[in-house]
């Protein structure tokens, strides 16, 4: 039987601080981390589409294909660092995802959904951040973990958001993008993850028995 898998809730604005990262209830194999994004500390913000080498088919409007295509690319872009298999869009993953930001519509809150999925989730307090924004900071997260260890050091850092995205198991994604109610209140994006990541001692990299 697996271990429980962690759940890492990750706040993220001039610095990143993390809550303690409790093991879910058995039963639950949900991924729960949550980017909380903004501007940072002053500090210039990274093209992230430059650095995914992502080229958006248009400047003007966004449609649900373009972003799952943004997504994708940027997830599949870290997961060629690590000669892992390539992640597949899945509808039903990205229907579950824009359901649950459908929810969170009102209040904006960056609360995780207890999906049975892996999930990463991300806020930001202005409107033009993007799937590339996002999967970023994900994936700069690896700056504090050791694969050899399997640790995120120092506290109260977190990197869970990293370990799903190259979670080896994990080989299909889905994600959605929503502006809330109140523009003031900013945007959430959540990808969801199946098979779910971020077991507890074990590694990402590796692929591992179900």
């Amino acid at each position: 039987m697996r271990p429980f898998p962690l759940c890492v809730l990750l706040l993220f604005l001039a610095t990143v601080s993390s809550q303690p990262q409790p093991s879910l209830p058995a039963g639950n194999n949900t991924a729960g981390n949550h980017t909380h994004g903004g501007h940072h500390g002053g500090h210039h913000r990274v093209n992230t589409r430059k650095y995914f080498g992502w080229i958006p088919a248009s400047t003007t409007s966004v449609n649900q294909t373009e972003l799952a295509e943004e997504f994708l690319h940027a997830h599949n872009w870290v997961r060629k660092l690590y000669n892992l298999p390539l992640y597949a869009w899945d509808e039903q993953l990205a229907s579950y995802a824009r359901g649950y930001l459908m929810q969170r519509y009102e209040d904006c809150k960056l609360v995780h959904s207890n999906s049975d999925y892996g999930e990463n989730m991300f806020w930001a307090k202005k409107l033009n951040w993007t799937p590339s924004d996002a999967t970023y900071y994900w994936y700069k997260e690896k700056q504090w973990y050791d694969f050899h260890t399997l640790t995120c050091a120092p506290p109260p850092k977190a990197c869970g958001h990293f370990t799903q995205i190259v979670w080896r198991d994990s080989i299909r994604i889905g994600c959605a993008l929503q502006h809330c109610h109140n523009p003031g209140a900013g945007m959430l994006i959540a990808c969801e993850y199946d098979p779910p990541g971020n077991y507890e001692n074990e590694h990402p990299l590796k692929q591992h028995n179900t």
